[in-house]
């Protein structure tokens, strides 16, 4: 009897020992973590602190990068606004003049197209057997616009040429230059030559400085 009671009583002594380093080594456990969780939520601060700055300098260069964007959209809008007033204005007026007045234009135009020839040593000649036809035109309007220095032969033109515009048009076609002279051309050469002094001439320079004509 005696003997049981000593295993009961060393059994005890062992458990108890048991828990009291279960205990020790749950305490070191948790001490541990402790000190790892401050160490780790000294990082995660550090980090989210260098993301937030990340962050705020990216947005400030995407802001300025934006607002740099806006500005020149800003004018290109601004200065493709004119020129579509601009284009609208010269086609109402070249829809206001009457036919001889557009084939004056055009024989203007025309002649300008020859000239261009000339002056690079490639001048039309009968024996470059020229055809030619045109848009809104009769066969004598044609003749007419044409120099006399050449045997033109005047033929129909194809369907997609005819109803390519609303202005008279002409073409010269020989074996090596094809040649058009339309009013939409000289418009859109004025508009070309004279874009910054047109838009300067519609705004004023009070509201829009020749630089912001990009």
């Amino acid at each position: 009897m005696e003997e049981l009671q000593s295993t009961e009583v060393l059994d005890k002594e062992i458990l108890e020992d048991a828990r009291k380093k279960a205990f020790r080594t749950l305490k070191l456990s948790e001490n541990t973590i402790k000190d790892a969780s401050v160490v780790w939520e000294q990082k995660i601060q550090v980090a989210i602190s260098g993301l937030q700055k990340k962050y705020a300098e990216k947005t400030k260069q995407d802001g300025d990068e934006i607002m740099a964007r806006l500005v020149l959209d800003k004018q290109r809008l601004r200065s493709a606004k004119m020129e579509s007033i601009l284009k609208d204005a010269a086609f109402s007026f070249l829809k206001s003049l009457n036919k001889k007045k557009q084939l004056t234009l055009l024989g203007k135009e025309l002649t300008i197209r020859l000239k261009e020839l000339e002056d690079a040593d490639a001048p039309i000649t009968i024996e470059d057997e020229p055809e030619v036809y045109g848009r809104l035109l009769t066969e004598d309007d044609i003749r007419k616009l044409l120099p006399k220095r050449s045997k033109w032969s005047i033929i129909e033109p194809p369907l997609d040429f005819k109803t390519a515009g609303q202005f008279p048009a002409v073409v010269i076609n020989t074996k090596k230059v094809r040649l058009t002279a339309s009013l939409n051309n000289a418009v859109e050469t004025l508009l070309q030559d004279k874009r910054g002094e047109l838009i300067m001439s519609l705004l004023g320079t009070a509201t829009l400085k020749k630089e912001e004509i990009v």
